[in-house]
């Protein structure tokens, strides 16, 4: 978990400028964004290293069409999203995703190049800034718990929610954006535990 807990501190540092109070205050910003999450800090390491895994993964295999696919782990999952050109290379991709050790399950969404058009990718970066804004400003949705991207108009999710009524409220948002086709979603729902507590039997003694 060292390694791990190593290689999100460095994906920290490669995302912000390179001055003491950014690597200071951003480092630290997202650190405590990633506590704050279901999974944990730890858990948020462990997943970070699991996706450098996996694009290594493709790297050595010479995967010419890598860069086509993208991949967000959470919670060991693995969501694979990204349009290729057959199904041969759709099955090495998601393959080769099932050889990293310590992924749990892996969602296939990798689509058929021939399945879609090029018009269908041209508004992906306006949904998912409009759908960051929603979600920010939507202050009955934990947001941090959801890991999302917009792919040909659809909107794929994976996380943690704490309620169907915040999924709901999250799919509300993605489908109110304009040009988005559906949302697949991959997110679990938080269990509750039951305030039930059955009640002791009481034990009458007999009268004599």
């Amino acid at each position: 978990m060292i390694t791990r807990f190593a290689f999100l501190s460095l994906s920290c540092l490669i995302l912000i400028a390179c001055t003491p109070l950014g690597v200071l205050t951003t480092v630290g910003t997202t650190a405590g964004t990633y506590a704050m999450e279901e999974r944990g800090l730890e858990g948020a390491a462990n997943d970070l290293g699991l996706k450098a895994d996996i694009v290594g993964t493709w790297a050595q295999e010479k995967l010419s069409y890598a860069s086509d696919l993208s991949v967000i782990v959470y919670n060991s999952k693995a969501m694979v999203i990204g349009a290729v050109e057959s199904e041969e290379e759709r099955a090495k991709a998601i393959a080769l995703v099932w050889k990293v050790d310590g992924i749990k399950d892996v969602y296939n969404d990798i689509v058929l190049k021939s399945e879609t058009g090029i018009e269908d990718f041209t508004h992906d970066t306006l949904i998912n800034t409009r759908l960051f804004a929603a979600l920010t400003f939507d202050g009955q949705i934990m947001d941090i718990n959801y890991k999302y991207d917009a792919e040909g108009g659809t909107v794929y999710v994976i996380g943690l929610a704490q309620s169907h009524g915040e999924l709901r409220r999250f799919i509300a948002h993605a489908k109110s954006i304009p040009y988005v086709r559906k949302v697949v979603s991959h997110v679990e729902v938080k269990e509750r535990k039951s305030m039930y507590r059955p009640k002791k039997e009481r034990v009458l003694s007999d009268a004599s």
